[in-house]
């Protein structure tokens, strides 16, 4: 069964809203078995728009519209819905009861536009929206079905949960298997990198598929299938993620939505040890990961931001000296930023940053880009440096999921040792 996803709004399309609707509604569908083979997204724009629906209409079995079913002059969907499907609009007298109590519970006043909001197809059936005023539509036709919701995300994510998917599973054969995907993720070696090891997988793949997608530091090798129930997928997971595991070893951090941070949090938990950090061109971003994690306080104990020269001196007890020398990015900083971490906070573990994260600051020597970590432990402290290339933001965020993998490499090879 074919479904299209088209997203309403001249905001979406002039970027100044992200469209989540569409990546929620597409991961819905593909937990029913529905192929989604078409993304559409098209402004407040009543020609535009009829033509939109003309074409999907004729190549897929569902159609689910977000957007455009508001109070205002600009929200065309039932409108263009009706017109397209050549139904007239009409009220439901019910859902005018629903929006005036809606209006009145929130002390908003009505306005002859906000039962606009009332009409629909006809033939179509209300999806009920506990969560703002404007109902959704089914229309069930033999040539294309379609659902409207309202563009808000939660409100969307409310009325599909509660008022279409029982209503799908009623009035529709699904099918009887549906896609699933199994996630897993590297850190610390690029997509090249990846495919040059994984390479003869990629090329005699064919069930489960196998692709691989870069972010900032990690790359998610994705598996798909489709089967009938979670057991059998994982059955046809096995063989591929033995592969895997057998190809890039302790590149592999997790599966699905594990994090490093947590992977690396995992490994300090299960040695009985504590960590600080001491982060500088991070701004608190590695305490931040660490924080996410629920339950993290069992094994991190805080994080000094030393940002400006002065609170590394006082803080961390990195020598006036060695800043003269060598500069406050430099290997030899970072290793005293470490120590000086562990030492005043008392911990196992101590992970530090320092660096140029731009857009200016840098120096020929010492360019945009350029970061220095440092681990200390009882191992005694290790240094190490890297070149990054970006924004700020950029550079910041993969200072932080180095220093991670610096240190997820160092407790791993500990631990062999």
């Amino acid at each position: 069964m074919r479904a299209e996803i088209i997203t309403v709004g001249t905001e979406i399309l002039l970027g100044e809203v992200v469209n989540t609707n569409a990546q929620y509604l597409a991961r819905q569908c593909a937990g029913l078995g529905l192929d989604v083979y078409h993304h559409v997204s098209c402004g407040d724009n009543h020609r535009r728009l009829r033509e939109v629906l003309e074409v999907a209409m004729h190549r897929s079995d569902l159609i689910l519209i977000s957007g455009g079913i508001g109070p205002t002059p600009d929200d065309i969907t039932r409108e263009v819905v009706a017109e397209t499907w050549g139904r007239q609009l009409t009220t439901h007298e019910d859902l005018v009861h629903n929006i005036e109590c809606a209006y009145a519970e929130r002390g908003l006043s009505r306005h002859e536009n906000v039962m606009r909001q009332a009409q629909m197809p006809a033939g179509a059936v209300p999806l009920m929206n506990d969560v703002g005023t404007a109902p959704g539509f089914l229309l069930l036709d033999d040539r294309c079905s379609v659902a409207c919701f309202p563009g808000p995300p939660e409100e969307l994510k409310k009325v599909f949960q509660s008022s279409l998917l029982p209503r799908l599973r009623e009035s529709f054969s699904l099918p009887s298997t549906r896609l699933f995907c199994r996630d897993v993720l590297t850190a610390g070696v690029g997509e090249a990198t990846v495919a040059t090891v994984i390479g003869r997988l990629l090329r005699e793949q064919s069930d489960p598929t196998v692709a691989t997608y870069a972010a900032e530091g990690v790359v998610r090798i994705r598996l798909a299938t489709r089967a009938s129930s979670a057991d059998e997928a994982e059955e046809k997971f096995a063989p591929a993620i033995s592969d895997l595991r057998d190809q890039l070893g302790d590149d592999i951090f997790g599966y699905d939505d594990d994090t490093l941070a947590g992977a690396v949090g995992e490994l300090i938990r299960d040695r009985a040890m504590t960590l600080a950090l001491a982060e500088s061109c991070t701004g608190g971003l590695l305490a931040k990961m660490f924080t996410d994690i629920p339950g993290s306080s069992a094994y991190f104990l805080g994080a000094t931001v030393s940002y400006a020269d002065r609170v590394k001196l006082e803080m961390l007890g990195v020598k006036e000296e060695t800043i003269l020398r060598h500069g406050a990015v430099s290997e030899q900083v970072a290793g005293e930023m470490a120590g000086g971490a562990r030492k005043r906070m008392g911990s196992d573990l101590a992970v530090s940053v320092t660096g140029v994260a731009g857009p200016s600051g840098g120096t020929e020597d010492k360019p945009v880009g350029t970061v220095c970590f440092g681990i200390a432990g009882p191992w005694d402290v290790v240094t190490g440096g890297r070149k990054f290339s970006g924004s700020r933001a950029r550079i910041r965020n993969l200072s932080a999921i180095y220093a991670l993998v610096h240190l997820r490499k160092l407790l791993l090879r500990q631990s062999c040792g």
